[in-house]
Order: C-alpha cells, then structure tokens, then sequence
C-alpha cells in the first residue's frame, strides 16, 4: 500500500504558488531522471513499473500546468489567454444598462406638432422621405437601431443574419439617410 504524504501549502499566495512550483519541478526532474534509469526494459514488472512513473510524472507536470496558469493570472491581474482584457473589450460589451425611468422622456408619433411652425411634422416628413430612399432591409435594421433601440446582436437574431450585416446595412443605412435629409432640406 502506498503512504501518501501530505504537504501544507500555506496561504494561496503568489509566493507560495511560486515555491510550491519549484517543488513540483524537482519532483518531475527526480521522476525523469527515475523513468531515464529504468529504460531499456526487460521484463513486465518492469514495465509496469514504468508505466506506473510516468503516469505519476503526468500527473506532477499538470499541478505545474496548474501553477503555471494561476501564477500568471496572479501576476498580470488578468485570466491566461484571454485576448482582450476588460479595458479593452467591444463597443457592445461596454454598454451601461440603464434604468428607463431615467431617461429622457421621447414623444411619440401620434404627439401634437409643436407651436414653432409644425417643426415635428417637418422632421417626420424628411425622415419618412429619406427612408424611401433604403433597400427593405436597410430599413429594418435602422428601424430596428434608431426607433426601436435594439442592439445589434438582438436584431441579427430578429432577422436571422450575421452581427457583422448589421452593422454593414447600418452603415449603408446611415449614409444614405444623411445623403437624402440633406437633399430634402435643399429641394424642401
């Protein structure tokens, strides 16, 4: 039966993991230079033998794998092999959620025009104009976008295309009713 020798490692600090990686790999050099020794082999036992160490020298080289990993995660403040840390991820992933309550109150479509000269139904009229000027699924998406305030990940699922298409007729999109407000307010 074999005796199992148990080691107290102490608090889980950078240090400790330091030390406790040192110790491992003295431990996978001694089994090494073991495994190096036993070689060639001759009989069964011996091969079982054998077996039995490098099965042994596997395990101590994934405790240092494991070190390794959380040594690094310790030294950089950041999880090993990710690409992009938290200060630099996507536009998407760092949006705010924010309690609607809280934002600005927007007047719908079926409001009064204001008393400044209709200025509402003037803009409406322009906007209604250059969104003739879109394909169908331009004006989905900037629809989807602008008036309903949809991400672009929720609209490539309501749509069934690709984040990155959204994006694409967005831009299109955007474009073509900047384009088409200003030759409105010119001809207008």
């Amino acid at each position: 039966m074999k005796s199992l020798h148990i080691t107290e490692l102490g608090d889980a600090s950078l240090q400790s993991y330091l030390e406790t990686r040192r110790m491992l790999l003295r431990q996978a050099d001694v089994l090494c230079v073991r495994i190096a020794k036993m070689e060639p082999v001759r009989t069964m036992e011996e091969m079982e033998q054998l077996l039995a160490l490098d099965h042994d020298r596997k395990l101590v080289m994934d405790m240092i794998a494991s070190c390794s990993y959380v040594i690094e995660w310790l030294e950089t403040g950041r999880r090993p092999g990710n690409r992009r840390g938290i200060e630099r991820r996507a536009g998407y992933q760092r949006e705010i959620p924010m309690d609607p309550s809280r934002l600005p109150a927007v007047s719908d479509r079926g409001a009064e025009p204001s008393s400044a000269g209709g200025m509402n139904e003037a803009a409406r009229f322009r906007l209604e104009g250059a969104l003739r000027g879109l394909t169908e699924r331009e004006r989905s998406c900037y629809t989807l976008a602008h008036g309903e305030s949809f991400s672009f990940a929720e609209i490539a699922a309501m749509l069934n295309i690709s984040k990155s298409s959204v994006g694409t007729y967005m831009v299109r999109a955007q474009r073509k009713v900047e384009d088409n407000i200003c030759i409105h307010i010119l001809v207008g």
